[in-house]
């Protein structure tokens, strides 16, 4: 299907990138005005039915499933986004996405400049006016209008830092450092996406997976930031990270199993001794705190 050759595109410059493994059904008389743009991304599913009509400056980005019913229409300027980019309280993940169904029902009108974010659900004949965002369910049959309110949350800041540079998703005793040190902040970073496994971690309030790190300076922010270095992955040393962070005086914590530089400042303990190495970090972010 030749989805410009399926829609009404009114005036001129209509954005429109379809990824050939996506799934797109289309009703009758979708229409699309100036300044549209669409992004599919790979296996998502885009539904649209009868007469489902776009003003001008809409966007749509449909990374898992986005659904509208019949009939319905969008004001100028409506954004809608199945997806958001993961994050943490220290970073934001420049290619990795979390994205939930969005569902929008038949007979609704999205006023100008709506945004409606993943995982919402629209019922039925709903007025939304304009510049509202909608990040939870509405049922059918409603009105709903913006309120002129800020809500501001902080995002938690730990005492503490330790870093780690991995190429592997094998990081001795991580589960058991992350739950003895919760006043830690445990930032690992790696150059590619990181498998489920390493990627379930970021579970734990108090640590903190970066993909797809290919610039230095973020690699030198991290480091600067972290009182400690862990040096606790299998296979190899990524980007001399390990003597890096000896040269800038960073205490460096590592395991027999997995060390990769022998040095005084670099502290080894056996796997069964994994409690000294707790011991032994609590002290160092002690004097570190009392400016020893």
């Amino acid at each position: 299907m030749d989805f410009k050759d399926s829609v009404k595109l009114l005036g001129d410059f209509h954005h429109i990138e379809i990824s050939p493994t996506s799934s797109i059904e289309l009703g009758t008389d979708v229409t699309f005005r100036s300044f549209v743009s669409l992004e599919v991304s790979n296996n998502a599913k885009l539904t649209l039915g009868n007469r489902v009509f776009f003003n001008d400056h809409c966007t749509i980005r449909c990374g898992k499933e986005i659904e509208i019913g019949k009939d319905t229409m969008f004001g100028d300027g409506v954004r809608i986004f199945d997806h958001n980019h993961k994050y943490s309280n220290y970073h934001i993940e420049k290619i990795q996405f979390k994205a939930d169904k969005i569902t929008i029902g038949k007979n609704c009108w999205i006023g100008t400049n709506v945004v409606i974010l993943k995982g919402v659900t629209i019922g039925d004949n709903v007025i939304i006016g304009a510049n509202a965002l909608i990040y939870k369910d509405i049922p059918a049959n409603s009105v709903v209008t913006a309120q002129e309110d800020l809500k501001i949350t902080p995002r938690q800041q730990h005492q503490f830092h330790a870093f780690t540079l991995t190429a592997s998703d094998t990081l001795e005793h991580l589960d058991y450092l992350v739950q003895e040190l919760p006043e830690v902040a445990f930032h690992i970073a790696a150059k590619t996406n990181v498998s489920d496994y390493l990627d379930s971690f970021n579970h734990y309030e108090n640590v903190n997976i970066y993909t797809n790190v290919h610039h230095d300076d973020i690699l030198e922010d991290l480091l600067n930031r972290a009182d400690i270095y862990l040096d606790i992955n299998h296979w190899g040393e990524v980007d001399n990270i390990v003597g890096r962070a000896l040269e800038i005086g960073k205490p460096v914590f590592s395991f027999e199993t997995v060390v990769h530089r022998r040095d005084e400042n670099v502290r080894v303990f056996s796997l069964e001794d994994k409690e000294s190495m707790i011991n032994s970090i609590r002290h160092q972010l002690a004097n570190d705190e009392n400016g020893d």
